[in-house]
């Protein structure tokens, strides 16, 4: 009688887990693991602010300086929102309005993908980034026929310049 409540009880954990786990793991993913990327993010950008930005929308360069070197360089990210904000998200979205928990992962992704081309530039030896252009493209699934947004994508490139 033992050993079946306790395969009773595996059973009915097992179940739980598979019904309520991935949940949880959205639920951590968004109140522990989101927070602290976003926070190593903002570390970054700070320590890169120091120099001053490098990128600039401008087609030209300031000062009228001579171009040593100059290369086409790209950066992108790819971010999906955990399923809890998808579901916070739809919910909101019966109401109409701003969607703030897209808003902040779209933001997220923008603000990565200039980061890391403000590393790769650095990392290169250029010094500046000018003619920033910035491309989403959503990527979405289709069941039954709805799309369902799966994630985003934030590609952006630029000139790279070197004095």
């Amino acid at each position: 009688m033992d050993g079946r409540l306790f395969y009773d009880f595996m059973g009915l954990f097992i179940a739980l887990f598979c019904v309520f786990g991935p949940w949880l793991l959205s639920i951590i993913a968004t109140m522990i693991y989101q927070p602290r990327k976003r926070k190593v993010l903002l570390e970054r950008e700070s320590a890169a602010a120091v120099t001053g930005d490098s990128l600039t929308t401008l087609s030209k360069p300031f000062g009228g300086r001579e171009i040593r070197e100059f290369r086409v360089m790209t950066a992108s990210v790819v971010m999906s929102p955990s399923w809890v904000q998808l579901w916070i998200g739809g919910i909101i979205s019966l109401f109409g309005g701003q969607i703030n928990v897209f808003t902040k992962i779209v933001d997220w992704a923008r603000r990565e993908a200039k980061q890391r081309l403000r590393e790769q530039v650095a990392e290169a030896g250029f010094d500046h980034v000018i003619n920033l252009r910035i491309e989403t493209t959503v990527m979405s699934t289709t069941r039954g026929g709805k799309d369902r947004t799966s994630g985003v994508e934030i590609l952006v490139y630029g000139t790279a310049i070197k004095y």
